[in-house]
């Protein structure tokens, strides 16, 4: 009977002694550094994903030294952006390897059809932009508490997954900026007993890496054990800008250029590159942009918190979403409703479906229908859409709550400027009327 149960517990014990643990599937991605591979963990029955360094880099110090670095701090970090590691060691060949959760996803590079060129991009809904932005900001502050900076956000860096929740890759190029904090994301009892990793050990001051593109001003220029968390977040404002308007807010056609303009230049607004931004995100986005860091947000949750107080506003407006054709406006009637468009195309006409006057094309950003909810009386053109669009509905009720915010002298004066707005546009009306008639 004894020996039964014996043997039972040593079956048992197998499962955690099989070699090789991790066996092989298939390839899923290479880089410069190393390849990731799906692997079957033979210890606990689970498909993994393995990053393992390349054989050549085997014998080069720095390339040695951000593989481990990479591997130890995301040991220290716990959030739902930053991807989990579950164990790191030698291969059977000697190669550093480290194991961690699969992810299924597409770079936010690719999402935004990413020019490799010049950058630019096709902007995604204002709607995801913020989502995304939001996360890497929530990751990126996780670990800025643990004492940790990045030091290499790009789109190629951020992974999306599905309902756009995301994945902050790439550590390898990340730095402990303050050793308290890093020490106390252990423990003070545990480090002082078991803190034989020193972040130094790991991090070479004359090794820079990073993106050009995507580097603050001090990371150009300023040794790594110097940089903060505000180089993070200057990085964060360029590709918050990038998303915000398709564009890059610094431009070089050398790298020494372009290392000028992000020290020197200051980054142009941007309504100026894309009209549609609200001017509530282009100021935060340019406070990110601040050449001194102290310029710039106190850190990721003060960002944070300006992006939810927009979308917060935002919010109290629902969606509406028309097919390509649909009439979002009539002319002649009256509804106390406008729009801000926030995906799609929406023409602006008066007169009949047979004798059309096209007045403008609204693009996602722009609102119409304003004179419908400042002013009682029937609509003086009709919308209809051109694409499949989606708008957020402003109704007067929500726009006088909106406005109760604000003084009372403010307000007199911005009814004062209405008024005189829609006196001028009727006016202006009335004149293209009678030139067509004439």
């Amino acid at each position: 009977m004894a020996g039964d149960e014996s043997a039972q517990n040593e079956e048992i014990l197998d499962g955690l002694r099989r070699e090789p643990r991790y066996r092989p599937l298939d390839p899923l991605g290479e880089g410069s550094l190393g390849r990731v591979d799906r692997v079957y963990d033979a210890h606990l029955g689970r498909v993994v994903a393995a990053k393992t360094l390349h054989a050549r880099h085997l014998g080069e110090t720095n390339a040695l030294r951000s593989f481990v670095n990479e591997a130890r701090i995301l040991g220290r970090l716990d959030q739902a952006a930053i991807i989990p590691i579950f164990d790191a060691g030698l291969t059977p060949d000697g190669l550093p390897a480290y194991t961690m959760r699969e992810i299924s996803g597409r770079s936010l590079a690719r999402h935004l059809e990413m020019d490799k060129k010049t950058a630019n991009v096709v902007p995604l809904s204002l709607e995801r932009t913020l989502k995304i932005i939001t996360l890497l900001c929530e990751a990126l502050g996780h670990a800025h508490e643990r004492g940790i900076v990045h030091l290499d956000l790009k789109p190629q860096n951020v992974i999306v997954l599905p309902y756009d929740e995301v994945i902050l890759v790439d550590w390898g190029a990340a730095a402990v900026y303050d050793d308290d904090r890093f020490s106390e994301s252990l423990g003070p009892e545990l480090f002082g007993e078991f803190g034989d990793f020193d972040p130094r050990l790991v991090q070479n001051d004359d090794f820079i890496v990073g993106t050009p593109r995507y580097m603050s001003p001090e990371q150009t220029e300023c040794a790594r054990s110097t940089l903060t968390p505000a180089s993070d977040m200057f990085s964060a404002g360029i590709l918050f800008y990038q998303m915000l308007t398709g564009r890059l807010p610094f431009r070089g056609e050398s790298l020494e250029e372009l290392l000028f303009h992000i020290r020197e230049t200051e980054a142009p607004d941007p309504r100026k590159v894309a009209p549609g931004v609200h001017p509530r995100l282009a100021s935060l986005v340019l406070e990110m942009l601040a050449k001194d860091p102290e310029d710039r947000p106190y850190d990721m949750d003060s960002v944070i918190s300006e992006l939810e107080a927009f979308r917060g506003s935002a919010g109290e407006f629902p969606l509406r979403h028309y097919a390509k054709g649909d009439r979002i406006i009539v002319e002649g009637e009256e509804a106390p409703v406008s729009y801000v468009l926030v995906e799609g195309e929406v023409e602006i006409w008066s007169g009949t479906e047979d004798d059309r006057r096209v007045l403008g094309r609204a693009l996602a950003g722009d609102t119409f229908g304003e004179l419908g909810v400042l002013r009682d009386g029937p609509r003086s053109a009709s919308a209809t859409a051109i694409s499949d669009v989606v708008v957020r509905a402003i109704d007067r009720a929500s726009l006088l709550a909106e406005t109760e915010r604000l003084s009372p002298w403010v307000l007199a004066m911005l009814e004062g400027v209405v008024d005189r707005f829609v006196d001028r546009s009727e006016r202006l009306l009335e004149l293209m009327a009678a030139e067509e008639d004439d």
